[in-house]
């Protein structure tokens, strides 16, 4: 595994750039610790603690939508997911935040901020590539987070239009069914590991891009491009 590629190795022929949102091209983990901190610090608690109400929120999040990849319980949108893990996590951490500032923590979704090069590089792609969007959040969560952050987009596909969840097969079907897309001139980019492994089980390539927490490519994980974050994949897809 390598950490960076150039352009000379940069696969031919790509088309279409499907982006992961959360984590990529949005700082999902960092809104919602600052968020939380916020959130504890108007309650009159420890803003500090605000990192592990999030730490422990993520968990019970996942843990939810794993349950409904596994079809172990019925299709939840992301928002109502967020909502109940929320609620588990504050019981747990014993934080005792009141219901109002528990409801507008649970709409976080709707207010993640883009990692600083996200907007100026997907700017910049969508003049050569087709750009496309493929995401666990809600389609109103991503119409919301894309328009207060700027980021173009050519295509927005949620994850909730195959009532399921990436990395479930079916979420990758969709955008290259709906799109009509040939999955050898598709490029999926993230920076989760686990992601462009499943999409790759489709046929497409894979562009890992460095995120701080958000994942490291395992040793045999062989991607065709590693870009050290969005403005350095702009740098070698030129």
């Amino acid at each position: 595994m390598t950490t960076a590629t150039t352009a000379s190795a940069t696969p031919a022929g790509i088309r279409t750039l499907v982006f992961d949102v959360l984590g990529t091209v949005v700082d999902e983990a960092g809104s919602i610790a600052a968020e939380a901190a916020s959130a504890l610090a108007a309650a009159g608690a420890d803003p500090v603690q605000g990192r592990h109400l999030a730490e422990e929120w993520a968990r019970r999040l996942d843990a939810l939508t794993a349950r409904i990849i596994a079809g172990e319980m019925p299709w939840r949108s992301n928002d109502a997911l967020r909502r109940a893990a929320l609620h588990e996590a504050a019981g747990a951490t014993d934080d005792g935040l009141p219901g109002r500032l528990l409801d507008d923590l649970a709409t976080i979704g709707h207010r993640l901020r883009p990692w600083p090069d996200s907007a100026q590089a997907l700017h910049a792609l969508t003049g050569t590539f087709t750009v496309v969007a493929l995401s666990n959040a809600d389609l109103a969560q991503l119409a919301d987070l894309s328009a207060a952050g700027g980021l173009a987009w050519h295509c927005v596909l949620s994850a909730e239009l195959a009532r399921t969840y990436k990395p479930d097969p079916a979420v990758y079907r969709l955008a290259l069914d709906l799109l009509d897309l040939s999955p050898q001139q598709t490029m999926m980019v993230a920076a989760h590991p686990w992601d462009l492994r499943a999409a790759a089980e489709h046929g497409m390539r894979s562009a890992h891009v460095s995120r701080p927490g958000e994942g490291v490519p395992a040793a045999d994980d062989h991607f065709d491009v590693y870009a050290r974050d969005l403005a350095d994949l702009v740098r070698i897809l030129a």
